[in-house]
């Protein structure tokens, strides 16, 4: 019997110490959740700030704003007829182009002096506008290029977008320059050309080329600016670091005629004039005095010009200010859904394409953001259960054992 009871007491010492262990490492999960929960919280808020970083052109009403005026950024999408030659798309009966654009100006002008009288968001009259609205047009055309430096060939790309550009199109997008500047305002009869870094690279590995010249089409461009448009993972997914190109939106109906010159293209019948082409990108930055105003005065100014109706309409209107406000960006997710309704055959511009992928990664990373404070949170209760609960069961044996002993030897 002695032998028998020594043997259960070692089984159940045994037992004991398998216990404890385990207990001593499930006591420390608690802390590895509230570490993991730490890494991942830290990791999610880097990487959204990374994110928006990248996203400089959806804070352009933020950099336009005066401290008595609010500002809103919009944008519009039309579609295009796209031909197989590169040349930029044709303007469409349900699309914009150049007239219809110069209506929605004429009639936001209308609007925006009349905001410009009445009272601020804070209710009192803006003692002075610093910033008027501004709009821009664009459209997308593809073509080879060759460099010319000192008339002698460079490099060249068998394919390059060309961006024809009309309005204050480099105040409504934040460039940063590696060298020179935008291009010169004005009626579009200049040949200057504006790279960015990854086609000045392509053709003249440099970014300090102001004065060397682009050939496309027969047409020779004087380079006036390199622009440097982000180089990160959104960036390169979405097609940024593209080789880009901008020239005055006129330009464009010279290079859709081959290497005929504008003059000769005036009278010529069947030639591409630039009340041909259509405008795929309409951008406007307007006052915001109440809170999304500035919505409802460009649909007004789209419904009152060109009949446009959100119902029917082939246009994309985007409202690009807070579009990464957490409240915008779970009615356009959840429950999962097209987030982008309608567009179809709608060029989308590579800063859009670009926005809305940064829009996936900051519901990516604010649902990470979430698990990691889940994490911390259920971490630090069982740690305080640890510290201030109850002892568990071989721990109250322990201390029975040693009550024991103590008093055996008293």
């Amino acid at each position: 019997m002695e032998f028998r009871a020594k043997v259960q007491k070692f089984i159940k010492r045994k037992w004991g110490d398998i216990c404890r262990r385990s207990h001593y490492v499930l006591m420390g999960i608690p802390f590895i959740l509230v570490i993991g929960g730490i890494v991942l919280s830290v990791a999610s808020v880097v990487r959204i700030n990374q994110v928006l970083d990248g996203q400089p052109l959806q804070y352009a009403a933020e950099r336009f704003e005066s401290k008595s005026l609010q500002y809103r950024y919009l944008s519009v999408l039309g579609p295009g007829e796209i031909l197989g030659d590169g040349s930029a798309p044709r303007k469409m009966e349900n699309g914009l182009d150049i007239e219809k654009v110069t209506q929605i100006h004429d009639q936001l002008d209308l609007t925006e002096s009349s905001t410009s009288t009445s009272k601020s968001k804070d209710g009192k009259k803006p003692d002075e506008i610093v910033n008027l609205w501004k709009d821009c047009y664009s459209a997308v055309a593809s073509y080879p290029a060759q460099g010319f430096l000192d008339k002698t060939p460079t490099g060249s790309v068998e394919k390059c977008e060309v961006v024809g550009v009309g309005g204050a199109y480099n105040v409504v997008h934040p460039f940063r320059y590696e060298s020179g500047g935008f291009l010169p305002d004005e009626n579009g009869d200049r040949y200057t050309i504006v790279l960015n870094t990854q086609l000045a690279w392509n053709l003249f590995r440099s970014y300090e080329i102001l004065g060397a010249f682009v050939e496309i089409q027969g047409t020779m461009y004087q380079v006036v600016g390199v622009v440097n448009e982000g180089t990160d993972t959104i960036a390169e997914t979405t097609g940024v670091t593209q080789p880009r190109a901008y020239i005055q939106f006129p330009q464009l109906a010279y290079l859709a005629n081959g290497s005929l010159s504008p003059e000769s293209t005036i009278e010529m019948e069947g030639a591409v004039k630039v009340e041909d082409l259509a405008v795929t990108c309409y951008e406007v930055l307007l006052t915001d005095p109440i809170n999304e105003i500035a919505c409802n005065d460009l649909t007004k100014a789209l419904s009152d010009t060109i009949g446009y109706s959100e119902d029917t309409s082939s246009l994309l209107v985007i409202n690009n200010t807070d579009r990464f406000h957490v409240l915008r960006l779970y009615k356009k997710y959840f429950p999962l859904k097209n987030s982008y309704p309608g567009g179809e055959g709608i060029p989308v511009p590579y800063y859009e394409r670009s926005a809305r992928l940064a829009e996936q990664y900051v519901v990516f990373w604010a649902e990470a953001l979430i698990c990691g404070i889940v994490l911390i949170i259920a971490g630090s209760c069982n740690i305080y259960a640890i510290f201030h609960g109850r002892h568990t069961k071989h721990e109250k044996e322990e201390e029975l054992e040693e009550e024991h002993d103590i008093s055996y030897l008293d």
